[in-house]
């Protein structure tokens, strides 16, 4: 069974350069689907999404985020 949530990602300057998304889907094994970013390298960036995944899957992968300092906030639907 899948799990699909609708959530928030505040990036704070020091991560915007990095993969962040890449390791969601490489190392969670999770499935992103963005309908809003505004990232800028000088300022930090802000991504609306949706992931779905297995329920551990997003699970660890909502820790790992929140792990590199990055403000997750789960939307509604």
């Amino acid at each position: 069974m899948l799990e699909t949530i609708h959530i928030r990602l505040d990036y704070p300057l020091n991560h915007v350069k990095e993969p962040i998304l890449y390791h969601l889907v490489k190392d969670y094994r999770l499935v992103p689907n963005i309908y809003q970013a505004n990232i800028d390298v000088h300022i930090g960036g802000m991504l609306v999404l949706t992931i779905e995944g297995k329920p551990d899957d997003v699970q660890a992968g909502i820790a790992f985020l929140r792990g590199l300092g990055i403000t997750t906030t789960v939307l509604g639907d």
